[in-house]
């Protein structure tokens, strides 16, 4: 055979191999990417899922001295996370989107069984047909508060690795990465034709201890490289990219980086100018528990912080947006029935409601009386004062009531300080939080 004809013979095969190989991919690994036939794109975001599996309570666990002991430190609806989980699946394979965004915190404490029992829910919704991107959230990565409750006692369970986060949620976003960062678990996805997501991983689990996780996040500067690199090669391409990340890119209130640290990216300021820069106009995040919607303009540019939810915290929100001829449409959600049956015949949306006043009235005045230096009598006034404020955040569109007014302004004549810092909780940043439209800057 002439050597010119045998080249073009090995190369035909090499091209039908890979086309083989390609219809070969294993259903889960690769996503079919959606034509980009002009109908609407239907995006679900669940964020900050906390789920905990019943089985690890044990002996009364959840009424246990260990397991009531976290709570009032970290206040959350872990006992019902599962029963939550159940009804949002219900209505996501009802309402069938073609994408599922999870922005992080998908765990408890990141437990290894609470993380393979995620990703196996996450395989139901694949295999009828909806998309699952999924990314760490601060809770997510080795995390020694993984643990069970038996009694009044608490017991460390297996944790979960940054390579095994990887591989249980293989299918979810990281075998379908056109691109992945060597110095985190950031990726990048194709949506569909002129549409990509940038998952970027600012979790600090690489320093955890024995104290498990913390609230912090930082984008490294070697995975902001690879970042801008992407954003470059998108815009070069003219393809649009959205964001998503567990912690936020900017501010949902006023002095939210220095009032509650923690939650906001570490130099929030400097990083979103310079992905604003470099085309970033949308991003997805979580971490706060808060339904808000923040925006922040850079030279002409708009970017917008779409941020989502807990299922473990009231209101129990989640998100669908629907993408159609440069517009997001915004719609939120919540769960106010779980199938259990409450004291006094009361429904989930009043049961969590109590439970979470209960519980950040003695974590406000905590935060008053340590932080602030605040009396005893002044923090047990102010620290309901103080819930009212969070709660409202957290629920989104908030709209401070005349009672609350007369309290704030009460407050403010013991101290013009706390008066600030809660009536800055009630301020909305003038975007609706829940249910809007908002254009997709070019």
């Amino acid at each position: 055979m002439p050597k010119l004809l045998y080249m073009k013979v090995k190369l035909l095969i090499i091209i039908a191999l890979g086309q083989l190989a390609l219809s070969c991919r294993k259903t889960g690994y690769f996503y079919p990417l959606p034509p980009d036939t002009g109908k609407p794109l239907k995006v679900a975001i669940v964020s900050d899922i906390h789920y905990m599996d019943p089985s690890l309570f044990d002996s009364n666990g959840a009424s246990g001295a260990a397991f009531q002991n976290y709570l009032n430190q970290d206040p959350k609806l872990l006992q019902y996370s599962a029963a939550v989980w159940s009804k949002v699946m219900a209505r996501l394979l009802a309402a069938q989107p073609d994408i599922l965004l999870v922005p992080g915190d998908i765990t408890k404490d990141g437990e290894k069984l609470d993380h393979q029992k995620m990703a196996g829910f996450f395989d139901k919704l694949r295999s009828h047909g909806i998309a699952v991107y999924a990314m760490p959230g601060n809770h997510d990565i080795n995390n020694a508060k993984a643990k069970r409750y038996a009694g009044d006692n608490d017991y460390p369970v297996a944790m979960t690795s940054k390579t095994e986060f990887e591989t249980i949620y293989a299918n979810f976003g990281y075998r379908a990465a056109i691109a992945r960062d060597t110095a985190s678990l950031s990726y990048v996805v194709q949506l569909r034709p002129g549409l990509r997501l940038l998952s970027i991983d600012a979790s600090k689990y690489a320093d955890y201890g024995p104290s498990g996780d913390v609230a912090e996040g930082r984008i490294k500067p070697a995975t902001l490289t690879w970042i801008l690199a992407q954003l470059a090669r998108a815009k070069k391409l003219n393809i649009k990219v959205f964001a998503m990340m567990h912690h936020n890119l900017i501010e949902h209130y006023t002095g939210q980086s220095q009032l509650d640290p923690g939650y906001v990216v570490d130099d929030y300021q400097s990083i979103a100018d310079t992905l604003m820069e470099a085309g970033l106009r949308v991003i997805f995040t979580g971490h706060y528990h808060a339904q808000d919607i923040s925006s922040y303009t850079y030279k002409g540019n708009t970017l917008f912080d779409i941020e989502t939810g807990s299922l473990v915290t009231p209101p129990i929100p989640y998100r669908f947006i629907t993408i159609s001829n440069g517009r997001l449409d915004i719609r939120s959600a919540t769960i106010s029935d779980i199938g259990v049956h409450f004291p006094d015949g009361e429904n989930y949306t009043a049961y969590a409601n109590q439970f979470l006043s209960q519980h950040l009235d003695g974590y406000f005045y905590n935060y008053l009386t340590t932080l602030y230096g605040a009396p005893s009598s002044l923090a047990t006034f102010a620290a309901p004062i103080f819930r009212g404020g969070i709660m409202a955040h957290f629920a989104g569109d908030e709209n401070l009531p005349p009672d609350q007014a007369a309290l704030i302004s009460q407050l403010g004549g013991y101290s013009p300080q706390l008066a600030a810092i809660v009536t800055t909780l009630w301020t909305d940043t003038g975007i609706p939080d829940n249910n809007t439209s908002v254009a997709i800057p070019d």
